[in-house]
């Protein structure tokens, strides 16, 4: 079968690979999308994720096949799996934990204290072979039919979305409250459209790139660039007291100072953002603010409630969608993250 497999920083390669047969408890996917995410471009151009060692849960090395956002229908289970049928149409939680510790018996497996790794991701896609593949091998446990109604495309965008909705839920975002989100990438896009269809009363969206920005006023987000604005001013125009709710999705310095600027005393900073660097705050200052500035970490327990709230929306949920491309165009794809802003998700297409 084709796989987009990397070996390392800059090294990515479409080859021909064998499948093995599915385990007792995985399920065999006939892969129909896969979406590129940006971490998918850190890890080609900087090396983020990538398995230098053996993994020590997985045993795996680099080359992996990469791909962590995918659907497929299901062509062989293994032969303890019982919760499904060939053919059924499913998405998959990339996630890899041991199932045993504490955290993952407590349910918080996203937090899993076995995963930790000299290197490497704990995701399908990162330390083990993931969905950018003709063919992929994933637990069963870890396996969701999609709704009736939901075709691949949209089953594909469940985990980033699911990235999205941990990070509401993680902040307690309550209907009625405002809401900032600083960056206007795929995840913060999707922050902010979850917000908004959660009730939020108003929700702003900064970012640099003017691209990004037009893609977010499509989804009559109220917009703000700090190249061109005072990100504070504005917002204090109309909420003198500032926003209930801000979502760090930038993952920079200037944005975190802004984050500290514009929430109101005592309300929310949650952090989505993987920062590429240190930052510094003064957590004097935020004490005296009253903020809460929480952390998340991909997500739990949350695909079903994800797949409802997307098949629910299923028109605003495919202008997400901005480009597909077959496996021969995957290098290109994940290179044009960098350099094409006006791109939300790219989805690999194994069929074409």
């Amino acid at each position: 079968m084709k796989a987009v497999r990397i070996y390392g920083k800059q090294d990515i390669r479409v080859e021909d690979i064998d499948i093995a047969e599915p385990k007792a408890d995985q399920v065999q996917i006939k892969v129909k999308y896969c979406g590129i995410c940006g971490s998918d471009l850190h890890a080609y151009s900087q090396g983020f994720g990538l398995p230098l060692h053996k993994h020590p849960l997985t045993g795996r090395q680099v080359p992996i096949t990469l791909g962590h956002e995918f659907s497929g229908e299901i062509v062989k289970l293994g032969k303890d799996v019982t919760d499904f049928k060939i053919g059924d149409a499913v998405a998959v939680e990339p996630l890899i934990a041991c199932g045993h510790c504490a955290n993952c018996r407590s349910g918080n497996y996203n937090l899993c204290l076995n995963m930790h790794a000299k290197d490497g991701a704990n995701f399908l896609g990162y330390s083990d072979d993931g969905g950018m593949a003709e063919y992929v091998n994933a637990k069963a446990n870890f396996t969701y039919k999609l709704p009736k109604n939901m075709d691949y495309e949209l089953g594909a965008l469940t985990e980033p979305t699911a990235v999205a909705y941990e990070a509401i839920k993680k902040s307690g975002l309550m209907a009625g409250q405002t809401v900032a989100v600083m960056g206007a990438g795929p995840i913060g896009l999707l922050t902010a459209l979850l917000a908004q269809t959660m009730n939020a009363t108003k929700v702003y969206i900064s970012d640099l790139s003017e691209e990004r920005l037009s893609k977010a006023q499509e989804f009559g987000l109220t917009t703000l660039n700090p190249a061109k604005v005072d990100v504070n001013d504005e917002i204090k125009k109309e909420l003198p007291m500032g926003v209930d709710v801000t979502f760090e999705c930038a993952g920079a310095q200037p944005t975190l100072n802004t984050a500290l600027q514009i929430t109101r005393r005592g309300g929310i900073i949650q952090i989505v953002a993987i920062f590429g660097k240190p930052v510094t705050i003064d957590l004097s200052a935020a004490t005296m603010q009253g903020y809460n500035i929480n952390t998340v970490l991909a997500y739990n327990n949350s695909f079903p409630l994800v797949m409802g709230m997307i098949n629910n929306h299923q028109a605003l949920f495919k202008k997400l969608i901005t480009n597909k491309l077959g496996f021969d165009q995957a290098i290109e794809g994940i290179k044009s993250l960098a350099s094409d802003k006006s791109q939300v998700k790219i989805m690999i297409l194994p069929e074409l």
